[in-house]
């Protein structure tokens, strides 16, 4: 099998099928920079635990070698949650059947007993149960399909018995904590999906013996009966203090050297030799009911991951040996302190070469690049470390293309974005949502891979597009086309429609820099890639193409893959995110949809305003899957990619940008001030007092794969300047 894949990848070369040389998990884990990364936290608990899982072998499309995570938390019973307090978490050092002195004298007395009965010293195990299997995987997982079927056809073509289900988590912790056979450990569903507690099927799961109907499954109290608000902090959980600490011992059982041998018969954790990969060679089993029996016993009754490493995982840097961001939790908020340098260190304001808002910012490991509303773009060197002077201008340069549609009456300071007093609310020409600035899809591939891999191991194609400068793309030009600036000599480099029948009104940019989205007055959205060939031809559909009249072959800087379908009236706004793979647009008529990236294929839709003559002014997306959006009427929502509403406050001021952090959202608009609110109540935790500056037009903040440099947030105002906050 390896020799016929080896010679196929030989033969047919794939440019986006990328793998390395050995696929021996112990050699890849080895290889990469991962643990670097998480120990000095560039990576999260949650990223770096899907990681392990991934070399190891664990994967979503086989449920008998599903991805395995732990039970973080020991506390379902509390009103409250301290995340603070070690005492409500889980012991990471030992294993989930060790949990338990008593259980576990109970089972060592068992385990001692075993070669009376005629086991060898090799067969002998702790457990008779694992905790992963696919039973475990849809026990967990059974109100959402297909997992519903499958626990169905596991059941012979019913439901379990209902005091068999999963119905309620503190129940199903106490079971791990004191029943011999159950050991399971978590899913990373538990961590990001909160529609596996809840039964939005109404599947009929019937009655357990004391009456109760087993339908969402029984929460804990601290969760206040919202299957979100468990998701949220179990999840702030994995990311606490006290896990990344610790969490280092349950790799080392998992996935480390305490998974098998000595090491694992000292920390109790032993389970039946034939979930240890490599524990038995089938094709030297002659018999044919053996070799059925051992089969189905590896498929059905769990499999222990590959072991990626056989010497102690080492711990996590503490979080004050690490970079950090600005607002890094809810007390950080409001210990900032807001300047703005002075009007020499500006290229806008009262007597600068600017003479427009600033549209937006781009910040980068040396400067900043900054668009103004008249289409001068501004250099800064930008040296956070230094005492004094560290805003530094360089060179004003202008757009090399013909003006915005209407732009003349735009331009001008306090025109740049319109009153929300009229009863039809329109977006003008520029704005933050007409610009965004990127390294292009090629860049910022190589810059991940030369973060993940050696630098030895790094190509000298990656080395040359690290260094490759920005591009500034635009739209709302009266010839209805997107352009593609060079950073560096502001020349167009690309303009083309893709197919758009009528003006772009908005542009958005995916983090990674590979996908630029526009949406437009014909009610469609184009998913476009940016100065990526290879992933430009793999994702064109044959439709678009079509209608274009060409083939998609790449060599075009800016190539248009889909079109979205889905709205009534024009597009009003745009978010993404390459991660999730998701497309988040709003229009004028108030409706939202939500597609995939990749495919373009469209998931649902909704509408915040039950009135259709309240437009979406503004939506911003994180990486959770949460977004933010503001209305027409000035309310602003917090909803799931899934359409549920999460809350909803009214803004009072028409927000013109946002930027999500963590659990917070920045925000900036009419008021002149800059407010950060919790991003699960949208409460405000507190604000910067900008107005002598106008109303806020854009807020940027330092990106964090920069984490040589101390992040900050910087704000472009209406007259031009240019503000910076840092911690006090």
């Amino acid at each position: 099998r390896n020799r016929f894949f080896a010679k196929l990848r030989n033969s047919c070369k794939a440019p986006l099928l990328t793998s390395p040389k050995s696929l021996n998990p112990r050699v890849l884990f080895k290889k990469t920079r991962l643990t670097d990364l998480w120990k000095k936290r560039q990576i999260s608990n949650f990223d770096y635990l899907m990681a392990l899982n991934r070399i190891a072998g664990r994967s979503f499309n086989d449920i008998s070698q599903y991805p395995v995570f732990p039970w973080v938390l020991a506390d379902y019973e509390s009103e409250k949650l301290d995340l603070s307090d070690s005492r409500i978490y889980r012991d990471l050092s030992k294993p989930i059947g060790a949990l338990n002195p008593d259980r576990l004298a109970l089972l060592l007395e068992r385990y001692n007993e075993l070669e009376s009965f005629g086991f060898s010293p090799e067969e002998k195990f702790l457990y008779g149960s694992h905790y992963s299997s696919p039973g475990i995987v849809l026990h967990f997982l059974i109100r959402q399909e297909p997992f519903t079927n499958l626990a169905v056809q596991l059941q012979s073509g019913r439901f379990d018995c209902p005091d068999r289900l999963f119905f309620d988590l503190g129940e199903s912790w106490k079971s791990c904590n004191t029943s011999t056979s159950d050991v399971k450990e978590l899913i990373p569903e538990f961590f990001t999906m909160p529609e596996i507690l809840l039964n939005q099927n109404k599947f009929p799961l019937g009655r357990t013996q004391k009456g109760t109907v087993v339908d969402d499954v029984c929460l804990p109290p601290w969760a206040k009966g919202s299957a979100h608000e468990f998701i949220r902090l179990n999840r702030l959980a994995l990311e606490s203090e006290y896990v990344s600490q610790n969490i280092h011992h349950w790799i080392d059982l998992i996935f480390g050297y305490k998974q098998r041998g000595l090491e694992a018969e000292a920390a109790h954790n032993v389970f039946h030799h034939l979930s240890y990969e490599g524990s038995v060679d089938l094709d030297k089993i002659s018999d044919e009911l053996d070799r059925q029996a051992a089969e189905s016993h590896i498929q059905n009754f769990g499999q222990s991951p590959s072991q990626v490493t056989s010497v102690p995982h080492p711990g996590r840097y503490g979080a004050e040996e690490c970079w950090q961001p600005l607002i890094n939790n809810m007390s950080t908020a409001v210990r900032l302190r807001c300047h703005t340098p002075s009007q020499k260190q500006q290229l806008g304001g009262r007597t600068g070469g600017a003479t427009g808002a600033v549209a937006s910012i781009f910040v980068d490991t040396e400067g900043l690049i900054v668009i103004y509303t008249d289409l001068k773009v501004g250099f800064y060197k930008w040296s956070p470390k230094s005492t004094s002077n560290r805003l530094r201008p360089e060179k004003l340069k202008t757009l090399q293309c013909r003006e915005l549609s209407r732009s003349t009456s735009v331009v001008k300071r306090g025109s740049a974005i319109p009153s929300c007093t009229k009863k039809t609310v329109t977006l003008p020409e520029i704005g933050n949502w007409t610009f965004a600035i990127t390294r292009g899809g090629y860049a910022n591939e190589a810059k991940r891979r030369k973060a993940l891999v050696s630098s030895r191991l790094a190509s000298a194609k990656d080395a040359l597009y690290t260094d490759a400068a920005p591009f500034i793309t635009s739209c709302g030009y009266f010839d209805d086309t997107v352009k593609i600036h060079s950073a560096d000599g502001c020349k167009v480099e690309n303009s083309v429609t893709g197919g758009h029948r009528g003006k772009i009104s908005c542009l958005a940019t995916s983090g990674d820099g590979a996908f630029l989205v526009t949406g437009g007055e014909d009610c469609t959205c184009r998913v476009w890639v940016l100065d990526h060939p290879d992933l430009a031809v793999a994702l064109s559909d044959g439709y678009l193409q079509t209608a274009l009249g060409r083939k998609t072959n790449g060599d075009e800087l800016l190539n248009c893959c889909h079109v979205l379908w889905g709205h009534e009236a024009p597009i009003s706004c745009l978010a993404l995110s390459s991660e999730l793979d998701v497309v988040v647009s709003g229009s004028f008529d108030g409706r939202i949809c939500v597609h995939t990236l990749r495919t373009g294929a469209f998931i649902r839709s909704f509408r915040p305003s039950l009135s259709p003559s309240v437009p979406v002014l503004l939506v911003r997306l994180e990486l959770h899957g949460r977004m933010v959006l503001q209305m027409g009427d000035l309310r602003l929502y917090t909803y799931t990619i899934n359409g549920d509403c999460l809350c909803c406050v009214e803004a009072g001021e028409r927000i013109h940008d946002m930027k999500i952090t963590g659990e917070v959202v920045v925000s900036g608009g009419e008021n002149c001030h800059v407010y950060i609110r919790n991003l699960n109540t949208l409460k405000v935790l507190s604000g910067l007092d900008l107005s002598r500056h106008g109303p806020i037009r854009c807020v940027s903040l330092t990106p964090e794969d920069l984490k040589a440099v101390p992040q900050h947030l910087f704000i472009g105002s209406d007259d031009g300047m240019i503000s910076i906050v840092e911690h006090d």
